[in-house]
């Protein structure tokens, strides 16, 4: 079950690196950011709680991954760029304003982050991503 959230979550972000940059496909570049982070953090649960979180409310999986963190003594700066995603995830997804490209720019430098602590700090998910 793993590999299907890092196979997702780099598919994901394949596509947003298709987009980024381009004012047409702001919103695209959000919503990919967005969900990129999603599943590579439900890999990431995966592997560190042997289950991703069922249900809606990504706040929680944040929650679950700072605990996770904690418990392992490890940094929680990426976690806070995966907050930062999930907290605009209404906003662009179901939102009635446009996605500007410099929040478009700025969501997806925060997956970008996210990833590059995931995959520091998680050998499991750094080797099934160079797998592929």
């Amino acid at each position: 079950m793993n590999q299907v959230f890092v196979a997702r979550a780099r598919q994901l972000r394949t596509a947003r690196e298709l987009v980024v940059g381009e004012d047409a496909y702001a919103s695209a570049t959000a919503l990919l950011s967005v969900h990129s982070a999603i599943a590579l953090n439900d890999a990431l649960l995966t592997v560190w709680r042997g289950k991703p979180l069922k249900g809606d409310d990504h706040r929680e999986a944040v929650r679950a991954t700072e605990a996770e963190c904690k418990a392992r003594k490890l940094t929680t700066a990426g976690v806070r760029h995966l907050g930062d995603l999930v907290r605009s995830k209404s906003e662009v997804s179901y939102g009635d304003k446009v996605v500007t490209h410099e929040k478009a720019e700025a969501l997806a430098e925060a997956a970008k982050r996210f990833e590059a602590w995931t995959f520091k700090n998680c050998k499991e998910i750094a080797i099934w991503e160079q797998q592929q």
